[in-house]
């Protein structure tokens, strides 16, 4: 989602709602949990403390790792689209993913199976930097951070992304040319002057007794849909027209030919149709979680796989020459099995990564924006923080102080991965305002703004403390059951990554907080009657 979709944050003067549940970012801690919403007032409820513990989700089974197969002459290992997700992303237990299991899945192969690897991946490392909640600078430390753990994780071959390019083409191809470790950048029909070592056509490598040859083709439609005009340093090609050459070429001197396609997902079956030369054929995926099983083409010659997003999943193709079949495919769900110490992965992307993100002041940097309501006029209105409410509002602050909105911040500051507090992913949901002008920029800038409070729903109050009865500044503070559940006010936060069994219905109820306090009642006389004269907010 961009992040200007949520500009519009209304509310109301005499009903104020802390509906906005915290996110923990897609590299924040699982521990703690998304902070509840409003401690409810009815004496039947139970009230969730900031010390109550999460519940845990169902733990979903997954199926044992290749139980029935022979031990592989060789097995290629492929990852794709990971579009940002370094770590499993979320804050609630059973999160699957992250390139820390990933590591580990490889050394058990590689180290206590002895299996010989090739590792290949899809690209989309990163997602749209202008549509991610971290923003573009942080979307190129995490390109820059994704290359290093792939490199750490000896991959053979990148398939170069539109996705990625994004980034901006002359900003990838930097970082490109400063890629660690044995690792290619493949494109058939893309090719980029003076980068030659490191963006090439094709990649050749031996595991075992097999030897490999790996290819990668971008839909040349991709590449001018960026309207970049830093495009100008790739020469791109038609599919068609250059990896006839380059399949022919691997075949004098391979044994096993693999395809990347960034494509649409249907040009990849063509492709795998179109030349059956190639035994593996990687594509696009619809969807974050993948078929189960691998699409066999050519009479089953040639396997089709897709591995999802999110770098959830990975798939592990076994390669049996002479065999029947003489490919075997599973597809591994990267989950708490594959938790393990992997220090050196760890130091790149919990250590270097933070701390890179608290040197640079990435969040402190951020690009930031007005604060538009869509209710009424806010210009000119900035953040407060809470204590600007409790004078008129002593009752709803006191509910707020119960919930885990009140201890956001806190929760990562005990995160124990360092730095999490520099995240822009973590804290854009653990801060007031972040994205607007006057929002949170730093503990040490703007501490009244950490944790959640009123104004990540109502917007910025500035004009409603200074004149509390001036029914211009209260209108675009309203907020209503409709217009919270029309803006996605809740689900900016409470996504699928982190809250997957969020309703928003069962949710309002227990955050609103119509008549905890009458705010009339801290008025001065005059403003009582200048209050009274008024017509109500509706």
């Amino acid at each position: 989602m961009t992040r200007n979709l949520h500009r519009s944050r209304p509310f109301a003067v005499l009903v104020l709602v802390t509906a906005l549940f915290a996110y923990a970012g897609c590299s924040s801690s699982k521990t703690s949990g998304p902070p509840a919403g409003p401690a409810p007032r009815s004496a039947t409820k139970t009230v969730t403390t900031p010390d109550a513990p999460a519940t845990k989700p169902a733990k979903v089974e997954a199926p044992p790792l290749f139980v029935d197969w022979p031990t592989p002459a060789a097995a290629v290992v492929i990852s794709g689209e990971q579009i940002g997700y370094l770590e499993p992303c979320g804050c609630t237990s059973g999160q699957v993913g992250g390139l820390l299991r990933r590591y580990e899945l490889t050394a058990q192969l590689s180290g206590e199976r002895k299996w010989p690897l090739v590792s290949v991946d899809l690209g989309s490392l990163i997602k749209d930097p202008l549509s991610s909640r971290g923003g573009p600078e942080q979307a190129k430390l995490k390109f820059n951070i994704a290359l290093k753990a792939l490199a750490a994780l000896n991959d053979n071959a990148l398939a170069l992304s539109a996705e990625d390019l994004k980034l901006g083409v002359d900003e990838a191809i930097g970082q490109f040319l400063n890629l660690p470790g044995q690792m290619k950048v493949v494109a058939a029909n893309v090719a980029a002057p003076g980068l030659e070592a490191k963006v090439v056509p094709s990649v050749r490598t031996t595991a075992g007794p097999v030897k490999v040859g790996i290819t990668a083709v971008i839909d040349p439609e991709r590449i001018k849909a960026l309207k970049d005009p830093s495009a100008d340093l790739l020469q791109v090609k038609p599919i068609d027209e250059a990896l006839p050459a380059v399949l022919a070429d691997l075949e004098k001197t391979t044994d096993t030919q693999i395809l990347l396609v960034q494509a649409a997902p249907e040009m990849a079956r063509k492709l795998a149709e179109k030349y059956p030369g190639f035994e593996l054929v990687v594509g696009t995926s619809l969807y974050a979680d993948p078929p189960e099983d691998a699409e066999r083409l050519n009479n089953g010659k040639t396997l089709l796989v897709t591995v999802g997003h999110k770098g959830k999943y990975v798939g592990v193709v076994g390669l049996f020459p002479g065999g029947s079949p003489p490919l075997r495919y599973q597809r591994v769900r990267l989950d708490e099995r594959f938790d393990g110490p992997a220090t050196s992965m760890k130091n790149i992307i919990e250590v270097e990564f933070r701390e890179t993100l608290k040197q640079q002041k990435t969040a402190e940097n951020y690009p930031r924006h007005a604060y538009v309501a869509s209710r009424g006029d806010a210009a000119g209105a900035t953040f407060v923080g809470v204590d600007a409410c409790k004078k008129c509002h002593p009752e709803t602050v006191k509910s707020w102080a119960e919930t885990k909105h009140a201890h956001a911040f806190a929760s990562l500051e005990k995160d124990p991965k360092p730095n999490t507090i520099y995240d822009v992913e973590c804290i854009s949901c653990h801060t007031v305002g972040f994205e607007y002008n006057s929002g949170y920029r730093s503990a040490e800038l703007t501490p009244a703004l950490k944790n959640v409070q009123c104004e990540n729903c109502h917007g910025p109050g500035s004009k409603h403390v200074a004149d509390p009865t001036e029914k211009a500044h209260r209108i675009p503070m309203r907020v209503t059951r409709e217009q919270a559940d029309r803006d996605r006010l809740c689900l900016r936060c409470h996504d699928e990554d982190n809250s997957p069994k969020f309703n928003f219905e069962k949710y309002w109820d227990e955050v609103v907080h119509n008549g905890l306090d009458d705010p009339r009642e801290h008025l001065a006389p005059a403003d009582k009657a200048r209050l009274k004269a008024q017509t109500p907010v509706k």
